[in-house]
């Protein structure tokens, strides 16, 4: 505990999910936290738990496709904590793009998931960065995916795979520029988690519920689950974002409980991805 003293955090995407843990678990290891999300109602929940706690939070309405909400975001952050130590640019969404071959995909349709899981990236870094060479120095952190990493899910997967593969280049390019400027950045690459990321997939009722049914049925592959809590992955953004990575930066980590590793061996595919 205390690995978050006296720090400053800003999570996007933070009302819920793997965002929602990551806020969570920064209030419990000491971290002041912003909650910015588009989800208000969520927000406030989050804000309540960690406040329920003795842990200090407010909650900022943040759209990352909106360049403004991110800076008011960080204006917010520093006029009710000080200032901003950490960052973490998890906004992410499946978005219709997740589910398209590529003749079906539309342009609307791929610019959605590419605003919001790699533009959104770059905004959220852009906007931060002043903020936290100002506090002297500090870390940030993206959540892309094992999808940002290989080419798994079969053969829907393309816009979603190549805005993760893009969020996981831009951390690692950012983390060179801004490492003068003693700013680490790193990424957290989650397999599937039981999270609500579900819910931007533009699927009807009906297809939702055997989308969880079939995935929560899968219990392990090669001896491991298949499925993680969010915490789990929460303690990889926690690690970057706290002084016991200070040598740490540009690195991008697998959290998925060796799914690479099993897909050939067992023939499983994941057919939707399952982060932020």
């Amino acid at each position: 505990m205390g690995r978050m003293t006296d720090k400053v955090a800003l999570v996007t995407g933070g009302a819920s999910g793997l965002g929602a843990e990551t806020c969570i678990l920064f209030a419990e290891e000491g971290a002041s936290v912003v909650v910015a999300d588009v989800n208000d109602g969520r927000g406030a929940d989050v804000v309540k738990a960690i406040e329920d706690k003795g842990g200090r939070a407010t909650y900022q309405h943040t759209d990352v496709t909106r360049g403004a909400d991110i800076e008011a975001a960080v204006a917010h952050a520093e006029a009710t904590f000080g200032k901003l130590d950490v960052v973490v640019a998890n906004a992410g969404i499946g978005g219709a793009a997740s589910r398209r071959r590529l003749e079906d995909l539309t342009e609307e349709q791929f610019d959605e998931v590419i605003q919001v899981n790699l533009s959104g990236v770059w905004r959220t870094f852009k906007y931060a960065a002043p903020a936290l060479r100002r506090a002297g120095g500090g870390a940030m952190t993206s959540t892309a995916s094992v999808a940002g990493l290989s080419i798994l899910g079969g053969t829907t997967l393309g816009g979603y795979t190549a805005s993760k593969h893009g969020a996981v280049g831009l951390t690692k390019f950012v983390a060179a520029e801004l490492a003068p400027d003693n700013i680490r950045v790193n990424c957290v690459c989650p397999g599937r988690m039981l999270t609500n990321i579900d819910e931007s997939y533009h699927w009807t009722d009906e297809e939702l519920a055997a989308a969880r049914t079939r995935r929560g049925g899968i219990e392990s592959a090669g001896g491991m689950r298949t499925m993680a809590h969010p915490r789990e992955v929460a303690y990889l953004h926690l690690f970057f974002c706290c002084d016991e990575s200070s040598f740490v930066t540009g690195q991008a980590i697998e959290a998925d409980g060796g799914l690479n590793l099993f897909m050939n061996k067992t023939g499983l595919v994941t057919e939707t991805p399952a982060d932020s």
